[in-house]
């Protein structure tokens, strides 16, 4: 329990600093190719409750139940595009262990599913902003109506409970005016929160330690 919450502190602290930029970052731990992980699982991702400002309309609204869902499955999809990963997606992990909750309790736990879906890693997430823009691709009245995406994942070993990799991100999309060259980069267009997790995702892999990340086309 103390590491989940100090895990929930760090994506907290990490969209807090975010605001009005972007943040991210990622870690590898030294010893990750010793773990030889080609199999991994990707877990239903959880959604930060609400926080007593965001039950007062005070802050940024809390994330939709749905936001953990759709994280997952782009990590999912875009993991399991990559070379020599063989990836598990959340729907399998959930019709083996119905009751596993997206932050996981512990190394008994870790060993059970590791067993059950024949994996030696999992990814597991914390949502913590999955804002919808309020507007239009083209233009928003005020910069803050802009969509906004935080979250922390971190793959983690099933054989000992080592956290091998961490990734978090905050951004809340910024107008030309204050960002000319990542405007352009994504068509010159305010995205819709679903587009901004999408870019997310494929920024915070671009630091992922295994697999090969496939050749990007032009146009993408």
């Amino acid at each position: 329990m103390k590491t989940r919450a100090l895990f929930l502190a760090a994506v907290w602290a990490g969209a807090l600093t975010g605001c009005g930029a972007t943040t991210s970052g990622t870690i590898t731990a030294p010893q990750i190719e010793q773990y030889r992980i080609v199999r991994i699982a990707v877990l239903p991702f959880m959604v930060s409750p609400p926080t007593p400002g965001q039950r007062r309309e005070y802050a940024a609204p809390a994330p939709p139940a749905v936001a953990g869902e759709k994280l997952a499955d782009v990590f999912y999809r875009k993991l399991n595009a990559r070379e020599g990963l063989a990836i598990v997606p959340p729907q399998t992990v959930r019709a083996a262990m119905p009751s596993i909750v997206a932050s996981v309790a512990g190394r008994s736990v870790l060993r059970d599913l590791g067993e059950r879906v024949d994996v030696a890693a999992v990814l597991e997430g914390v949502v913590e902003v999955y804002q919808e823009r309020k507007g239009s691709a083209m233009g928003l009245e005020r910069a803050e109506d802009a969509a906004a995406v935080g979250f922390s994942v971190r793959l983690i070993s099933v054989k000992d409970g080592t956290i091998l990799w961490t990734g978090d991100y905050y951004e809340r999309q910024r107008p030309l005016t204050e960002d000319l060259s990542g405007f352009l980069e994504r068509g010159a267009r305010f995205l819709t929160v679903d587009e901004l997790a999408n870019s997310a995702v494929e920024h915070v892999l671009r630091e992922f330690p295994l697999g090969i990340q496939p050749q990007r086309t032009r146009g993408e």
